[in-house]
């Protein structure tokens, strides 16, 4: 990062004095340098890969060649390539890596020596710059003539992989690359940058999460008079809750996203304010543990909060499935539906789920679970009689794209093979004493129709 320490003090002018190409260095050397340092102070991580272009075909081969390449390093060093200006390509040889990026990705970095007084020193090997054989002439601006030849310098990049950078470089990790069925492939990464466009993997991820969250308030619309009486009051208030929270923070977010100007960190905030407003529906959760914001891997954390935020949203607003409370009568639960609609896989098994108390633990709700009585109502008292359970059940973590809401227990119950079109559900203790680790509610669920 940028420092004081390497920006030389002013020097002292005054008349008579024998001027030197050392004097104008280090007066250049201090004004760029006092620019870029107050750049880096007032702006979060104001560096990395702008532009990155290369040719595919030679890649596949083992030949990374670039076509053009802007960025800026750490220490605010700034740097551009194109191949049709440059003479000296830049490009490195990967066959020499076929059989590590074989066996797994490497991350392939940019590299450029550090600002150090040693590596001052022009086309040395380890010269923070190289002078240019490029035959640029310069004219008089004002006037148009008097071409002179001009000697340049220019960052003195190479490519490196990340294992083989030492501490007298600076790096900005470019790409992830592996060789697999004879040919080299980039792996999904996204370098360092400073804003997000439209092409990234990030505003990708982004995006998609705004057409889901825009899918969830349709779905809350569609679905919230149907929960606006008593049975389902909880569902009701919770699905409101939802709605304001989505209403109120994704319109910012998307605006965001698509003015293509915020820096990814901005956008990591925006992203994360997004997420936050959501789940804080669910007051009696702990906030999640933080996901933190890696500049060289921006990709890690906005797929970590979409993977966190769509598992929320498909808990709690599930999208092609409809939810409906069993009725519960002394201390039975009970519901008539048609298996033609509310079963899964060819009517084979119905999906049930039922909300634990929080008095009670888990391994006695499990135990609750797996000792009950569940049968189609004209066989419960045979049941009763004979200590039958009734249909077979597994408890499930999850269905399909259906993940259960926090304390509810996903049941998975298989129908007999002489069932009825229409059955009307039965749900109970198997013994009496069993009777006070009674669920709370139980839920079936049915998809969506198309």
């Amino acid at each position: 990062m940028q420092s004081l320490k390497n920006i030389p003090d002013q020097i002292m002018w005054h008349d008579g004095m024998l001027l030197s190409p050392q004097h104008f260095q280090q007066a250049f050397r201090r004004c760029e340098n006092i620019v870029s340092y107050q750049n880096f102070e007032n702006t979060v991580y104001p560096f990395g890969i702008k532009n990155f272009k290369f040719e595919e075909t030679s890649f596949l081969s083992g030949i990374l060649k670039i076509e053009e390449l802007e960025c800026t390093f750490q220490d605010g060093l700034e740097y551009y390539y194109n191949y049709q200006s440059d003479s000296t390509p830049l490009q490195i040889d990967l066959s020499s890596y076929k059989e590590t990026l074989s066996k797994d990705s490497l991350t392939l970095t940019l590299c450029v020596p550090k600002n150090l007084n040693k590596n001052s020193i022009l086309n040395s090997n380890f010269s923070r710059y190289k002078s240019l054989n490029n035959n640029i002439y310069s004219f008089d601006e004002n006037t148009g003539e008097d071409e002179i030849f001009i000697p340049r310098i220019k960052a003195n990049v190479t490519f490196l992989f990340e294992h083989e950078v030492t501490s007298n470089y600076i790096a900005l990790p470019l790409a992830k690359i592996h060789y697999e069925n004879n040919f080299f492939k980039l792996k999904t990464f996204q370098p360092p940058s400073k804003k997000v466009l439209k092409k990234s993997h990030i505003w990708n991820i982004c995006n998609s999460v705004c057409m889901i969250t825009r899918y969830k308030i349709q779905d809350i619309l569609e679905d919230l008079n149907k929960f606006n009486h008593d049975t389902h009051r909880a569902i009701y208030n919770n699905r409101l809750l939802a709605l304001k929270s989505m209403k109120s923070s994704l319109p910012r977010f998307e605006a965001c996203l698509y003015s293509e100007q915020l820096h990814p960190f901005h956008l990591y905030l925006e992203f994360y304010n997004l997420y936050s407003q959501i789940i804080s529906n669910d007051i009696e959760e702990m906030p999640p543990t933080l996901i933190e914001y890696n500049h060289f891997n921006p990709l890690a954390c906005f797929e970590k909060i979409h993977e966190n935020l769509v598992e929320f949203l498909e808990r709690e607003i599930p999208t092609n499935y409809n939810i409906t409370k069993l009725t519960k009568i002394d201390k039975k639960f009970q519901i008539s539906f048609n298996t033609n609609i509310a079963t899964f896989e060819n009517n084979s098994f119905v999906l049930l789920g039922f909300k634990k108390s929080y008095s009670v633990t888990n391994e006695n709700f499990i135990n609750w679970i797996k000792s009950a009585i569940i049968c189609d109502e004209e066989n419960h008292s045979i049941n009763l009689e004979r200590r039958s359970l009734g249909l077979s059940r597994s408890i499930v973590e999850k269905y399909d794209t259906l993940i259960p809401q926090r304390n509810i227990f996903l049941v998975y119950a298989k129908l007999d093979n002489n069932r009825r079109e229409n059955i009307k559900l039965v749900v109970s203790a198997s013994i009496d004493t069993n009777s006070h680790f009674l669920p709370e509610e139980i839920i079936l669920y049915s998809r969506k129709s198309a």
